[in-house]
């Protein structure tokens, strides 16, 4: 019987590798795939075909409690890698017990946008970063869900890589 996945217990987000951050709450990167709607004769309707391998803009965002001493780095405007470590919960039916695995987002950034947030007594101040995400790379119990890097024409998910045969027909 399947583990049943139940919740985020915990989770910590690190700049470069070895900065901790700290604790925030993170909002993960959508991808889609750009697509274009289809409608030759010869077809009932429209249909909406994803170009392979081609994704629309992604975004990652945290949002603080409070301002840090690194929003510095984070705000610079140059490349950086962003890295939420998390833990999942999961219930075993077969077992009757709880286990957990780890999740592991890794996004290159650019900076898009700081909101500081408000200052009020004994309440959070909310600082939410909005990032725009060059690489990204999803791992779940040390399996890789998928790794999407549109600068360098990669779009791997569940292994098989969907953008070799473009790269090869570009010369890359």
């Amino acid at each position: 019987m399947a583990k049943i996945s139940d919740k985020v217990q915990n989770s910590k987000v690190y700049l470069e590798g070895n900065v901790l951050l700290g604790t925030a709450d993170v909002e993960l990167p959508k991808v889609e795939f750009l697509s274009e709607k289809m409608s030759p004769l010869g077809i009932m309707g429209e249909v909406d075909v994803p170009t392979l391998a081609h994704v629309k803009e992604m975004k990652l965002k945290l949002k603080f409690s409070t301002v840090t001493k690194d929003f510095g780095k984070l705000f610079e405007p140059k490349s950086k890698l962003i890295t939420a470590y998390a833990s999942l919960q999961q219930y075993d039916p077969a077992e009757g017990d709880f286990k957990s695995v780890g999740l592991v987002a890794s996004c290159k950034v650019l900076p898009s946008s700081l909101d500081p947030g408000k200052l009020e007594r004994n309440k959070p101040q909310d600082s939410e970063f909005e990032f725009t995400v060059i690489y990204y790379k999803l791992e779940v119990d040390g399996k890789v869900i998928y790794e999407i890097d549109p600068i360098n024409f990669i779009c791997i998910i569940n292994g098989k890589d969907y953008a070799a045969d473009i790269r090869k027909n570009l010369g890359m």
